[in-house]
């Protein structure tokens, strides 16, 4: 009709004015506009078919969200739209859209007139209409209907990206004033670029100083031959790829370009003059030759000053008049001379020919330059995605004629791109999660909600694990899609999962208590000082002056000694080191201070794990987390209450007097209890003025851990039913040395095992004790040989006698904590060394202290031989099988028994260091084709398995404990969850322990190296015959986790 035609025009006239007016405005204005337009087509549409009232808004608002903006179809539309041939908009150069994309024509009102067209307009519209018109809908819900979740999800999306806006815009201000003073090259992702451009370089300037000394023809060989070889390849190279990556960051300030690094309207980054960067080479590299005359010089004339003032002789005194003569300043200290301009500036006062010339220079500069070119290389994917090999450094001429030296494109865009990767990765793991992290799915999709992330760690840098590993965690994963089954390793994410839905929240009883203590200048309990300690002055002493009888000289009367001295000088440099030690201390508790205050107002948080290369857990962030210090832990409590029960209390009080420690660790559990109930006064005391002095929680070994039981007790006991208290502290369940327990298991060693309390006991065995007792029985027996015939077993008696008053649990703890980690006699003795010293024992016969650490340390270890008789043997068969699998040239690899495939990254690097005038450079390439370790990958393998496997124990817990309903968190070894469900925790613990050792582990292990090695499988030796310790008795072991 009449009506509906009138309507629609008036609509698509809307549309066309606003088309018209889109390629001149912001995109979000463009796409207001776009709507509006849209808006009154549709209106006018609706109002021609009689639609009215609220049905024609739901109308309108239903084609609205379907007409939603998203950049790329808009950006897409408006090229339909805009004119070719108009100017373009200023900023960065983005790659034209091909005739395809913008195959609408040149004319404006032509937009609608072919079906073609039409269809592409359609299909653009329901792309939006697909991906945007949920999100649309929420968008348009008001505020206050919006879920309390959803407004947390926006929250932690905000949060998360603000954080990496931060992190981007600081390295991005760092690299502007790096770039615009010319020392980009000392940027950390320029170093890799550094590394790669190395060795070829290195290579070719080798040849090129052969060819000089062989005297082989070049253009202008002869002239800048000399020169060249005044320096060794190696500090070429590192002079010419500094100077020149560094100018051409900083660009040339007369040369103007489309896009710069630094947005700078005077720099181009990128390019300059072949000339300067040819100067700016030979300058440094004249600095450099003009450094090592003058150091040599200055170390010349130094010693023959000494030696003129040791015998005053002609020859000597001619020697001083010689240096004088050629102008070395003995005064002058090289060390201090850091820049080219400070060189050149001493090196004309000191030196003869200290001036090259700047033809010379040129020269210099281009055979390096000439040089560089023609190695550095990089690669870059072309057309079919296949990857190029091109020059990294190009040459090329300018109208007006002069030469300009330029990088090529990549070089910027993997600056750009290392640069921001590095500064997206950092700083969201300074905090927790306000909401669930995203579950892990795969080995790379999970945990924050904002980008992506490998839920393994990497070894040695933040940059991920190594390309041995990733390559067999992406191997498993290709497996598992092509079956349509889950991961080998599933059970691992399933624990990673696990743990990141347990909901945390700050302990708001202890921050201000923390807070306080802070205000009031720290000291107490981690709180570092927040003053630093005054440096010791010199005291004041009838120090005088006195003259000769012939008044020649003056005489010093009073003077300290030398013991005084040296006493003096060692507790100032004592006070300064504590000094620095406080400085750090602060900084990291005021990060975890200023964490707590601004999550303290969170209802939950939540903690995103990933993984070691070992498949041990972490949280994915650095501070204000259950796994880091006593601190961290005081501050942090479960979100989810529950009520405590008659159990629940029990553990409470168990809790207390474990973390209070100083003895009553040691205690049976019932004993705990009654250490608790007898102290209650003081445990209550300590909740309600926790600042007092002399409070009873300020002397326990956990000291915020313990404040945090208190205050939670204290708050039950004010009930008349302290069972009805509804809780959320976590109550802890630790292993008993827990590696120990686990090489038990597997040696089914029963005598070791009666030491870490996998067999039931009365009393809670204390391995350290343990070892103490034995090696008291050891040194007895060697006692005992003191009126042997054998000046040997004389000796070996003294020594016993000397350590036989020093052996207690504290002499031997170290090292029986390090066996499991391998350690070495060497390193035993300097354990037992370190203790002795402590104690002040022998302090006036060193080396009487020495040789008793020998001695004690050898017992130590034959102590622990004859308790873990089957562990060692265990621990010994690893390390053999470390040594068959590196003799291959690869590294130790093996699976989990979760099926997580793990890989040593233990690797040699190349590493080349070269000092210069610019700085010492230590050029580390890390390869993956770089021999192995071999000698770190066989000490490091019998922990690192050990870590595996008690990894594997943590997450079957966890899974099993969410599964049944329980708060889980877990710290490797300690297990946490809330009091009233402590019971059924240690029931699960203990059932996942034998679980997982009663597989065939060893034999699994040993079937695997013949697997993956299979040129050297018959070197491989059996596993050790197993001892006669029943994993079953473990359930019945109180203290086996308590």
């Amino acid at each position: 009709t009449p009506a509906r035609l009138v309507a629609g025009a008036v609509g698509v006239a809307a549309m066309r004015r606003a088309c018209a007016e889109l390629a001149s405005t912001s995109a979000p204005r463009r796409a207001r506009w776009a709507l509006d337009a849209a808006r009154a087509m549709v209106e006018g549409m609706m109002r021609a078919r009689g639609v009215h009232g609220g049905a024609r808004e739901v109308a309108i608002e239903r084609w609205s969200s379907d007409l939603m903006e998203d950049d790329e179809e808009l950006d897409m539309l408006l090229a339909m739209s805009a004119t070719p041939e108009g100017p373009a908009r200023p900023g960065p150069k983005l790659r034209p859209l091909t005739l395809d994309a913008t195959a609408f024509g040149d004319a404006r009102d032509r937009i609608f007139e072919s079906d073609e067209r039409k269809a592409k307009i359609k299909q653009a519209l329901q792309t939006i209409h697909a991906r945007r018109r949920h999100l649309r809908r929420q968008e348009m819900v008001e505020p206050e209907m919006r879920s309390h979740d959803d407004l947390q999800r926006k929250k932690q999306r905000e949060a998360e990206s603000l954080a990496v806006e931060r992190e981007v815009a600081r390295y991005k201000e760092l690299a502007r004033k790096t770039f615009a003073a010319g020392i980009g090259a000392q940027l950390p992702v320029v170093q890799k670029l550094l590394a790669s451009f190395y060795v070829p370089l290195v290579q070719a300037l080798e040849e090129e100083q052969e060819k000089i000394t062989g005297n082989v023809p070049g253009v202008d060989r002869r002239v800048y031959g000399h020169y060249l070889n005044l320096l060794e390849p190696e500090k070429l190279a590192v002079l010419t790829l500094h100077t020149t990556l560094s100018t051409l960051m900083k660009g040339d300030t007369k040369v103007h370009t489309s896009w710069s690094f630094v947005r700078d309207e005077k720099t181009a980054a990128g390019t300059a003059k072949f000339i300067t960067v040819a100067d700016n080479v030979g300058s440094v590299v004249q600095a450099e030759v003009n450094l090592a005359r003058m150091r040599a010089a200055e170390k010349a004339a130094k010693e023959a000053f000494k030696r003129s003032r040791m015998i005053n002789t002609t020859e000597n005194v001619k020697e001083i008049e010689d240096a004088v003569n050629h102008r070395i300043n003995l005064a002058l200290d090289t060390s201090k001379m850091k820049t080219v301009k400070s060189v050149s500036k001493h090196a004309r006062q000191a030196l003869e020919n200290a001036e090259w010339g700047r033809e010379i220079r040129l020269k210099v500069g281009t055979v390096l330059l000439h040089a560089l070119m023609n190695t550095a290389k990089i690669r870059v994917p072309g057309e079919n995605d296949e990857l190029l090999t091109l020059p990294a450094f190009y040459h090329d001429y300018r109208e007006a004629g002069y030469g300009m030296l330029h990088w090529h494109d990549s070089i910027y865009r993997f600056i750009n791109t290392e640069t921001m990767t590095r500064a997206s990765l950092v700083p969201v793991r300074h905090f927790p999660m306000i909401v669930p992290p995203r579950e892990w799915t795969r080995f790379d999709r999970g945990g924050y909600l904002r980008s992506d992330s490998i839920f393994m760690r990497g070894k040695y840098s933040t940059e991920g694990p190594s390309q041995a590993q990733l390559a067999a965690l992406r191997e498993k994963a290709i497996e598992a899609e092509a079956k349509e089954a889950p991961v080998a390793y599933q059970p691992v994410i399933d624990a990673l999962n696990a743990l990141g839905r347990t909901a945390w929240q700050v302990n708001t009883d202890v921050l201000p208590i923390i807070e306080e203590v802070w205000a009031r200048g720290g000291g107490v309990a981690e709180v570092p000082l927040r003053s630093e300690l005054e440096i010791p002055r010199w005291p004041g002493g009838a120090y005088s002056l006195r003259s000769d009888r012939r008044r020649f000289q003056l005489l010093a009367s009073g003077l300290p000694g030398k013991g005084e001295v040296i006493d003096f000088l060692q507790d100032v440099q004592k006070t300064k080191k504590s000094n620095m030690e406080l400085h750090s201390q602060r900084c990291d508790f005021l990060i975890k201070l200023q964490v707590a205050r601004e999550m303290k107002s969170e209802e939950k948080l939540y903690f995103p794990h990933n993984l070691d290369f070992r498949g041990r857990a972490y949280t994915m962030h650095a501070h204000l987390n259950h796994i880091g210090s006593d601190l961290c832990r005081g501050l942090l409590r479960f979100h989810e209450k529950k009520k405590l029960g008659e159990r629940g209390l029990r553990w409470m009080h168990i809790q207390c007097a474990t973390l209070f420690a100083n003895g009553a660790d040691k205690l049976p559990m019932d004993e705990r209890v009654k250490f608790i109930q007898d102290n209650i006064e003081a445990v209550r005391a300590s909740a309600q003025d926790p600042l007092a002095k002399g409070a009873w929680w300020q002397d326990a070994e956990e000291p915020w851990q313990c404040l945090a039981t208190c205050i939670e007790l204290d708050k039950a006991l004010e009930l008349s039913d302290p069972t009805e208290f509804m809780s959320n502290l976590p109550v802890h369940q630790d292993g008993s040395c827990n590696g120990l327990q686990h090489y038990a298991a597997l040696g089914r060693d029963f005598h070791g095992g009666e030491a870490v309390n996998l067999v039931p006991a009365e009393r809670g065995a204390d391995v350290y004790t343990g070892i103490a007792n034995v090696l008291k029985r050891i040194v007895a027996e060697d006692i005992k040989m003191i009126d042997s015939e054998l000046e040997e077993d004389v000796a070996t008696a003294k020594l016993a006698m000397a350590v036989a008053p020093h052996i207690d649990r504290k002499l031997v703890k170290q090292t029986v904590m390090t066996s499991v980690y391998g350690v070495t006699f060497i390193g035993a003795r300097e354990q037992i060394y370190s203790r002795l010293k402590e104690r002040d024992a022998m302090e006036d016969n060193e080396q009487l202290r020495y040789r008793v650490s020998n001695y004690a340390a050898r017992r130590t270890l034959d102590a622990l031989n004859n308790m873990f008789s089957n562990a060692r043997d265990v621990m010994a068969w690893l390390a053999e099988c470390a040594t068959i699998a590196t003799s291959t040239g690869a590294p130790v690899r093996w699976t989990t028994p979760l099926g997580l495939p793990v890989v040593q990254p233990y690797q040699r690097s190349s590493q080349k260091r070269v000092r210069t005038i610019l700085q010492s450079f230590a050029l580390k390439v890390t390869d993956e084709k770089n021999p192995v370790m071999k000698v770190k990958q066989r000490s490091a393998f019998p922990p690192n398995y050990i870590h595996s496997i008690d990894s594997s124990h943590m997450m079957k817990t966890a899974v099993a404990c969410v599964d049944k309903g329980l708060t889980f968190a877990g710290v490797h070894d300690s297990f946490w969850t809330h009091a009233c469900d402590v019971d059924t925790m240690s029931s699960i613990l203990r059932d996942k322990f034998i679980e997982l050792h009663s597989e065939p582990l060893l034999e699994n292990l040993y079937n695997e190296m013949c697997e993956t090695y299979p040129e050297v499988a018959h070197r491989f030796p059996k596993p050790p015959e197993a001892g006669n310790l029943d994993l079953n008795v473990i359930r019945d072991s109180v203290y086996f986790f308590s």
